[in-house]
């Protein structure tokens, strides 16, 4: 089997198409990770093939572009950004799904994926990171910008409601892709939010606990768990390891890979461990953005392992990506979240519920805000109820049993619902 792995986005979302990839070599099978060009060493390293569909002059621009964590803008931006790229990405998969037994993994925001998918007829299987990207009216997921839909809202508001996030969907991007389709000989897609994933599997890599299934989720959907993966052979650097161990375990704080524009979150983080005497560890591949000088309870870190790292610390601040959320869950390390945009709100929401950590509005954002509710999660009771989860959370590999799928699907590519 040849396996296409297609992603684009920063670590969160490229991380479990590598450790993917790394279970279906293990298992024997050819790999292509179709991925931006920064990430073309990372899969090599993990023995993968390698296709770019971003150069690194357009992630550059991507991540340096504010409105990318805007709760409102972000969507326009990343239409505005990716759209130019559908025909170029779409060639550039075509040339690699030539020849028998290919199976295509895509993240449903490589909309090339699946046109190819029904323009060649490759069996494709999307890998959905995170709950949040599911239309339910069962079950609504927490939306950025306040456009939640309320619990008391009847039925018919709530196919309304989802309706028009559709024809947003159509304005920011739908046109641009109906303009490809067309240059094919194909009929424009109506709803893209619904054809987006792929209909003959959609592989949720999420447990049930975290997101019970709804009867409205598509029938073709198998939920497989968490998946493991901190990157190629990555070790927790020594002088993080001895911080962490020489005292009391510090609260690490981030706002993920790709934010390059958190200077008021770490001149904040800063001040709340001074003003709850607690120690800090800040994660960012940018630290121009943080105060100086750092006060020796504080340290910085380019990047660190979150499974290694996690254990060893007594509470998380971050943004609420689905990545750095499920690695607290395993690693029973209470959160502070604080999100920005995309799933974030909707992973913020779940962990409140689950009794495993706190969330924070953009108005709240302040050094005291942070510091009562890092006061708050360090309670006995928090603690407790986050070892508990701990104890489901390590039960599995998502991976292990998305790889399964896959190969099923090259197996029965007619009717692939695993």
């Amino acid at each position: 089997m040849h396996a296409i792995l297609a992603t684009m986005g920063t670590d969160g979302d490229v991380f479990p198409h590598i450790g993917l990839g790394g279970v279906l070599r293990e298992r024997g099978h050819r790999v292509t990770l179709a991925a931006p060009e920064t990430y073309r060493e990372r899969g090599l390293a993990a023995g993968l093939e390698f296709c770019p569909l971003v150069t690194r002059e357009e992630v550059g621009r991507m991540l340096a572009d504010p409105d990318l964590w805007h709760p409102l803008k972000s969507g326009q931006m990343m239409a505005r950004w990716g759209g130019p790229m559908i025909p170029r990405q779409f060639a550039a998969l075509a040339d690699r799904v030539r020849g028998p037994n290919t199976v295509l993994v895509a993240n449903p925001g490589v909309l090339a994926a699946r046109v190819l998918q029904e323009k060649l007829g490759v069996p494709t299987a999307s890998l959905l990171l995170q709950p949040g990207l599911l239309p339910s009216c069962c079950a609504p997921p927490e939306m950025p910008g306040g456009l939640t839909l309320p619990t008391w809202s009847p039925q018919w508001l709530r196919s309304v409601y989802w309706w028009s996030i559709d024809k947003a969907g159509h304005v920011l991007i739908a046109r641009a892709l109906n303009r490809f389709r067309a240059t094919l000989g194909m009929a424009p897609v109506r709803r893209l939010f619904r054809w987006w994933l792929s209909p003959d599997l959609v592989i949720g890599l999420f447990p049930d606990w975290y997101a019970p299934p709804q009867p409205d989720w598509p029938v073709q959907m198998r939920l497989v768990g968490f998946g493991r993966y901190d990157g190629v052979k990555s070790e927790l650097p020594a002088d993080v390891r001895t911080f962490c161990l020489s005292d009391r375990p510090p609260v690490v704080f981030t706002l993920g890979t790709g934010m390059a524009h958190a200077a008021r979150f770490f001149r904040s983080a800063v001040a709340a461990c001074a003003a709850t005497g607690m120690r800090g560890l800040l994660l960012t591949k940018y630290p121009d953005q943080l105060p100086t000088p750092l006060p020796s309870s504080v340290r910085h870190c380019a990047f660190a392992p979150f499974r290694q790292l996690l254990p060893l610390c007594g509470a998380m601040v971050h943004h609420g990506g689905v990545g750095t959320t499920a690695a607290a869950l395993e690693a029973g390390c209470p959160q502070l979240v604080v999100p920005l945009a995309w799933d974030q709100p909707d992973n913020a929401a779940r962990i409140v519920r689950m009794g495993v950590g706190l969330s924070l509005g953009r108005r709240q954002r302040t050094t005291g805000h942070i510091a009562r509710a890092l006061a708050r999660l360090t309670a006995p009771a928090t603690v407790a109820r986050c070892r508990s989860i701990a104890a489901l959370a390590g039960r599995a590999n998502g991976l292990e049993v998305a790889a399964g799928l896959v190969e099923r699907l090259a197996r029965h590519p007619v009717n692939g619902r695993a």
